[in-house]
């Protein structure tokens, strides 16, 4: 690799990213100190890592036409070098080549570049998931399907067995493209994986290629396969579809016992999971029974162990049973589920506290799951505690970011109450000034709470803000757009902060509704409309706090944002807020609260980390 490559792989290797330090044998004033350093120490980084980008690589990809064989390898060497760390550079990277095998006519290099530049457009794909929000799945389909089209026109021709193995791989992930969510698209993605395991299976397809490893892609077919047991759960899927679904799972049960045998290892959760909910399904077990092996499983499962089976029980797992447990009528069973709940998710924040790497893809999807079924059941943290907690485990910039909107919501609503009580009529149900001026702790504890909550869909994006040294590309800023909604759908779904989804929904919306985002969403219209705009002035003031901001989020001064305010009150800032901000000593209290607000929440967000211990 050149020099810049290299140096650029040392800052994704080396930079602190943004999970901060760890608190251990740390006291807390020393946790905040370096905290603080490793902020500024990564967005150095970021600096750094685009000029290396901006002087080095993006000229090559913009004239790759021009590129010479010896730049081309270099190309597809550093691309699989990030494949783990920077999914949006390696995309843009392969994206560049295809282009160039295209071009050249290069059929080998394209039906390669075709399979990664899909696998790279289902990485960034799945940021959103297990939302239902889709921005590349055509395209992805797309560039599989013409990459396993290959097979009908071209295979007999193609001599490197490798580039074979390209298309029975685009063949084996067109199924990555569908959902399971609607019975259409469940049915397409079965029919997908179906055709690649029959072609698999073929005696005659095999010898044609004895070198490839036609097992191992034969039972990644079948587990892909398995996933859609989500499939027969929504009672859509027929007995064929039962039938396939079914065997799948039977075959990943006996490949993964016959391995646990030969290696002496116990059964992979993973699978262990797979096959109980294969059976629950097929009506085999009871919902209980299911419930309790997944309880079981959990309990079993060492807390030293920060394997990726153990990252599966100890996150995945209080998942799946939160999920099922929506299926279980059993009176007698609802105290016991509590107590389950409880001791799975103490047990699961303890893991990933002491977990050494806290933004891995498959971590955070776990936990995005969780966040997406979480019900708060008596006993249990509520749902507001849960968010705090992974975001203080995984995502620590936003952690204090947000702590420090919720303060800056606070001070500007006790405002409001003194300046403009009528502008707070009906939120914490005041129907009037009175209720306002009576309600002020109530009204404070609900912008507290407003502002450390408007953010959370950005728990979607957190390998975005903390796997890459350089700035954003398109894609990402697209990806980053749709944090409102997924904010908004996860908070809508638990009772204590359905009242809070408008305020997630909301806060990069104009005040006058001609811009900002969603276009489809209007502040106006919401019951807690007035804390949508107080949470919108919040978090743009929150941006003055140093060493707290993302790496896409500029540091900005104070004075500047209370500029921008002003400027911007009628337009994109409600102007009763921007009006709480003119008076000059308002403004240095705010000032001067900031900044001391900055060390009070990396504190809390210590003590949280823990407690969560």
């Amino acid at each position: 690799m050149l020099p810049y490559q290299e140096q650029y792989l040392e800052l994704l290797h080396t930079a602190e990213n943004s999970t901060g330090p760890s608190a251990d044998g740390l006291e807390p004033e020393q946790f905040v100190v370096a905290a603080i350093e490793a902020n500024r120490r990564f967005r150095a980084a970021v600096e750094t890592g685009t000029a290396l980008l901006r002087e080095n690589l993006f000229p090559l990809l913009g004239n790759i036409l021009s590129a010479s064989k010896a730049e081309i390898d270099n190309l597809g060497e550093f691309a699989d070098s990030i494949s783990g760390g920077d999914v949006c550079l390696n995309y843009h990277i392969h994206l560049a080549l295809m282009s160039y095998a295209r071009h050249y006519n290069l059929r080998d290099m394209l039906i390669k570049e075709l399979y990664y530049v899909g696998m790279a457009l289902y990485n960034l794909e799945y940021m959103l998931r297990p939302n239902m929000l889709r921005l590349y799945t055509t395209r992805m389909r797309m560039y599989f399907a013409e990459s396993a089209s290959y097979f009908d026109t071209e295979y007999d021709n193609i001599e490197d067995p490798e580039i074979r193995g390209f298309i029975h791989r685009s063949m084996g992930n067109i199924a990555l493209a569908y959902d399971i969510n609607d019975a259409e698209s469940a049915t397409a993605k079965l029919a997908a994986v179906t055709r690649s395991i029959n072609i698999l299976s073929d005696p005659d397809v095999r010898a044609k290629t004895p070198s490839l490893p036609w097992d191992t892609y034969l039972y990644k077919s079948h587990q892909e396969r398995t996933s859609l047991l989500g499939f027969l759960r929504s009672g859509n899927a027929g007995p064929e579809a039962f039938a396939q679904v079914l065997e799948s799972a039977q075959i990943v049960q006996d490949r993964q016992l016959m391995a646990a045998r030969e290696k002496g290892d116990p059964l992979q959760p993973r699978w262990q999971y797979t096959y109980m909910a294969a059976k629950y399904h097929s009506g085999s077990i009871t919902i209980e029974d299911f419930l309790d092996s997944m309880y079981i499983m959990s309990g079993a499962c060492a807390d030293d162990d920060f394997g990726a089976q153990s990252m599966f029980t100890h996150v995945n797992i209080p998942a799946v049973y939160i999920n099922y447990a929506k299926y279980l009528n059993n009176p007698k069973y609802e105290e016991k589920l509590s107590g389950c709940v409880q001791k799975m998710m103490s047990k699961m924040f303890s893991w990933i506290v002491r977990a050494p790497d806290k933004t891995s893809e498959q971590l955070i999807f776990y936990i995005k799951q969780i966040l997406y079924v979480y019900n708060e059941y008596p006993g249990c943290p509520t749902f507001f505690e849960v968010v705090q907690n992974f975001f203080a485990a995984c995502h620590p910039t936003a952690y204090v970011r947000m702590w420090i909107a919720g303060q800056i919501s606070k001070q500007l609503t006790l405002w409001a109450i003194d300046d403009c009580p009528e502008k707070l009529v009906g939120l914490v149900g005041c129907k009037g000034i009175s209720d306002v001026i009576w309600n002020r702790d109530a009204l404070a504890d609900f912008a507290v709470r407003a502002g450390r909550l408007y953010d959370i869909g950005m728990f979607h994006f957190v390998n975005i803000d903390a796997s890459a040294c350089r700035g954003l590309f398109q894609e990402e800023q697209a990806l980053l757009h749709l944090h409102s909604h997924c904010g908004a759908a996860m908070l809508d779904r638990c009772r204590s902060t359905a009242v809070f989804a408008d305020i997630a929904k909301g806060h990069h919306c104009r005040f006058d509704e001609k811009g900002g985002y969603p276009v489809d969403f209007y502040p106006s219209e919401s019951p807690v409309s007035s804390m949508i705009y107080i949470v919108a002035a919040a978090g743009a003031l929150s941006s003055c706090a140093k060493e707290t901001a993302s790496r896409y989020r500029p540091e900005r001064e104070f004075d500047e944002v209370c500029e921008s305010l002003e400027e911007g009150s009628g337009k994109r800032y409600a102007p009763f807020v921007a009006e709480l901000l003119k008076s000059p000593d308002r403004r240095e209290q705010l000032r001067v609260s900031i900044e001391s607000w900055k060390s009070e929440a990396y504190l809390d967000m210590y003590r949280r980390r823990e407690q969560m211990k």
